[in-house]
């Protein structure tokens, strides 16, 4: 992960550098809405013994930076990083348990840092705006901490991916721009296992509304 990250670096230095492109950089705040669907399977032989369904609103800051060319049929695409600066509970469960009569809370936390995206939007002017459609791809480290009735806690690293769909505007405000972004961010599954062999799995999937302020130069 962190040599992924440094490549991406690496290569938006280059960009930086280059007069072909223009460049922008600003900070984003995003509304996340997760839905998660947590699965346990039970001595983890492949079969789900109990579901449950979670649904957080999160808001994150965000840094970005992204550099833009002009296409020959008068659009234009760009070439983004965005990256958050802070580790943050991508998510939380908790269930009651009843185990060789005793009754307790089973409970996780799965904590995301160095959340990077990497994007690439194409779009062209319309009334004055840029509009624009948005892919990209998203990594980060995540730590999970289980706690369960029936086993010991077991804590442990995972990388998380997952994709980035999305829309958005842009609008000039004199010496920056204002942007709006609705994406949706699907994240691939992340397991993990307890000491009494229950595997824990999260699904986690979220819709964003994201707003950025920046300057080009």
């Amino acid at each position: 992960m962190k040599k992924l990250i440094i490549a991406i670096l690496g290569f938006t230095l280059v960009c930086f550098s280059a007069n072909a492109f223009e460049r922008k950089v600003g900070f984003s705040a995003s509304m996340a809405m997760l839905d998660t669907t947590v699965t346990d399977d039970i001595d983890s032989n492949g079969s789900i013994d109990t579901t449950k369904d979670i649904s957080n609103d999160v808001l994150i800051p965000s840094l970005f930076v992204e550099f833009a060319t002009d296409l020959p049929n008068g659009g234009k695409a760009s070439f983004g990083v965005d990256y958050i600066p802070m580790s943050a509970e991508l998510e939380s469960r908790s269930t009651t348990q009843e185990s060789d009569g005793t009754s307790g809370t089973n409970s996780g936390t799965l904590d995301a840092s160095n959340h990077v995206t990497a994007y690439v939007t194409l779009g062209g002017d319309v009334a004055g705006n840029h509009v624009f459609a948005l892919a990209g791809m998203m990594y980060a480290e995540g730590e999970y901490d289980l706690k369960s009735v029936s086993s010991t806690n077991r804590t442990g690293n995972v990388n998380i991916q997952g994709t980035k769909l999305g829309v958005g505007f842009e609008r000039d405000m004199g010496e920056g721009f204002m942007r709006v972004v609705l994406s949706d961010n699907d994240y691939d599954p992340v397991s993990a296992t307890t000491s009494n062999a229950t595997k824990v799995t999260a699904d986690i999937d979220s819709t964003n509304l994201t707003v950025s302020f920046g300057r080009s130069f």
